[in-house]
């Protein structure tokens, strides 16, 4: 997050706050401390307005390739990727918090709250909400709307038809808008096509050899069903319900091909390991939280037990 934020400061408005000159860790930003960030966004709310904080969030599409915004943008409903953010929040050990309510299946409310004694000030809370914004309408979110509270408790709309709203001299603080607080709700949801995604070289998945051969195809359909989201928490309910088997024709198809749904997460998130600690500068924290992994031990000990040598080891090997 703050990498998006600091280049997006740099692009639209150079010379505001120069933070950093060292690389920015996608999950575990060690570089840039809490009162750094929160000083960043307050000047900018100063300097620039709120629809500046707002509209952040719209860049994430745009930016150079980053593996935790390039997985959120997988997601193909909104339950994904509210699911995928609660566990970057665990992650990153955020002391701010957002709170997701799913009130339908085209409306949530979000809420922000602090744990530790910190309290989200306006500033970050505006940023999360238009970064909210911007990932449900990259993933499909038709006809997207937002509202907050004013002071007394009505809910104005900041955000219709792909632009935001706000009172005059964007007077977010005169009007008492509760800016912790936020609805967002949506007509439909048309799921980005990613079955052909360029923006990433196609990951040659290797299976074990599969017996009968008419099960080998299959399970190759199966094998890049859950490849085309590695970062989602796979249920066997969830690829059965997407390629029209039951539970138990999936279950089947597996045991017969010496398989199980659980070692075929493992071999394909294992492979997905090997090629992003070969190919990206990413830190294992980020590579774990892409893959779908509990939390970095869970990782490790995948890794080790697979591979025989931890993902730390490995990316040495591949440079010696």
């Amino acid at each position: 997050m703050s990498v998006l934020v600091q280049e997006q400061i740099n692009s639209i408005y150079p010379g505001l706050l120069a933070i950093t000159e060292q690389p920015l860790d996608p999950v575990r930003n060690a570089y840039v401390s809490a009162d750094t960030k929160r000083e960043l966004l307050k000047t900018l709310l100063e300097k620039a307005g709120a629809i500046s904080l707002l509209s952040l969030g719209q860049a994430i599409n745009t930016i150079e390739y980053d593996p935790v915004w390039y997985y959120a943008l997988r997601s193909r409903t909104p339950k994904i990727l509210f699911d995928k953010w609660n566990r970057f929040e665990r992650y990153a050990h955020s002391t701010n918090r957002l709170r997701i309510e799913e009130k339908s299946d085209y409306s949530a409310l979000f809420t922000r709250y602090g744990i530790e004694g910190h309290q989200p000030s306006t500033p970050e809370n505006l940023l999360i909400c238009g970064i909210m914004i911007a990932l449900l309408e990259i993933i499909g979110c038709q006809n997207l709307e937002c509202y907050m509270q004013d002071g007394e408790g009505d809910w104005l709309k900041v955000r219709e038809k792909l632009q935001f709203t706000l009172p005059k001299n964007n007077g977010m603080l005169a009007c008492g808008l509760d800016t912790s607080r936020w609805l967002i709700a949506w007509h439909t949801v048309i799921p980005r096509q990613i079955d052909h995604d360029n923006s990433q070289p196609e990951l040659n998945l290797e299976l074990p050899p599969i017996k009968p051969l008419q099960n080998r195809d299959k399970v190759k359909r199966v094998t890049r069903h859950i490849a085309n989201d590695i970062s989602r928490i796979w249920k066997i309910e969830d690829v059965a319900f997407e390629m029209e088997y039951s539970i138990r024709s999936l279950q089947r198809l597996l045991t017969q091909s010496n398989l199980n749904f659980s070692k075929l997460i493992r071999l394909i998130r294992i492979q997905f390991a090997c090629n992003m600690l070969s190919q990206e500068k990413s830190s294992l924290t980020a590579i774990a939280f892409c893959l779908g992994f509990s939390d970095s031990a869970h990782f490790s000990r995948d890794f080790k037990a697979s591979m025989g040598i931890s993902p730390s080891q490995y990316r040495k090997s591949l440079c010696s």
